[in-house]
């Protein structure tokens, strides 16, 4: 399966029960987002790569600042159910199918 790069891990963070969550986030396409999972490929900067699931997922984050647009407020983010910080080291490049990227990042299909 043809796989191209949806984004590279520039901060993630582990959150308890839920998976390591990345950033960047997205906003969400035309303000609709429906959560999937699909299996990507981590290629990590030393050159190795593996196969993980992946959530697509919109998040809310609770921003108290009145001047923080709700496109902040609502994002699509990417999360990894079951894995560490350590298997997703900053640098890593996210390979997923041109479906996702494209319902991520609308603007890109030709």
């Amino acid at each position: 399966m043809t796989r191209v790069e949806l984004l590279t891990i520039e901060d993630c963070f582990q959150i308890s029960g839920f998976g390591v969550v990345l950033l960047p986030d997205f906003s969400v396409p035309g303000g609709r987002w429906q959560d999937r999972e699909d299996t990507v490929v981590i290629a990590k900067p030393d050159g190795q790569d593996f196969q993980a699931t992946a959530r697509f997922g919109l998040s809310h984050f609770n921003i108290a600042d009145p001047k923080v647009s709700i496109d902040r407020r609502w994002r699509v983010t990417v999360s990894f159910p079951g894995r560490t910080k350590d298997e997703l080291p900053i640098g890593s490049k996210i390979l997923v199918s041109p479906e996702i990227r494209d319902a991520i990042l609308p603007h890109n299909v030709v």
